[in-house]
């Protein structure tokens, strides 16, 4: 059956422009048991570290890689209340390489600040890894470590 008309977003032009910084993070629960029993939990405080503890504009890509539905209707969830800008869900888990594959393609920001799901956030993380790169512009990558002190 043909189409009849135009479609009316045809020459539409967007004033979207991505962040700077896509903030990317990478999400596996395959259950709640066992090893997995607390990762609900962790991810949803990696997660959360971010949202609170970056104020600098930047564009949020999750990828869960397969994970049950608990942890599937969360990130649905921060989806639908606009606090996640790209969410990527996969029917099955193909791997961390795949996923960074997918995870690096996909992100629109000139800098992407990548991140498992089991890392807690502290304030003034994502301005102190942009000083390094900002003053150092051929540096590749930026990588922040754990302090027990700070925490």
């Amino acid at each position: 059956m043909p189409r009849i008309g135009m479609n009316p977003a045809r020459g539409k032009i967007t004033d979207y422009k991505p962040a700077r910084v896509t903030v990317a993070v990478l999400t596996f629960l395959p259950n709640t048991e066992g090893y997995f029993q607390n990762r609900f939990d962790v991810t949803r405080l990696c997660i959360e570290s971010i949202l609170a503890n970056t104020p600098e504009p930047y564009d949020l890509l999750v990828y869960d890689n397969g994970s049950a539905p608990q942890l599937v209707d969360y990130l649905c969830g921060l989806r639908e209340a606009g606090r996640i800008d790209y969410l990527i869900l996969s029917g099955q888990n193909i791997g961390k390489i795949g996923a960074l594959r997918i995870i690096f393609n996909a992100a629109p920001g000139e800098v992407v600040a990548y991140t498992d799901d089991d890392v807690f956030f502290m304030p003034g993380w994502l301005d102190e890894h942009l000083k390094v790169l900002d003053t150092y512009p051929k540096t590749g990558m930026v990588t922040g470590i754990y302090l027990r002190d700070h925490m």
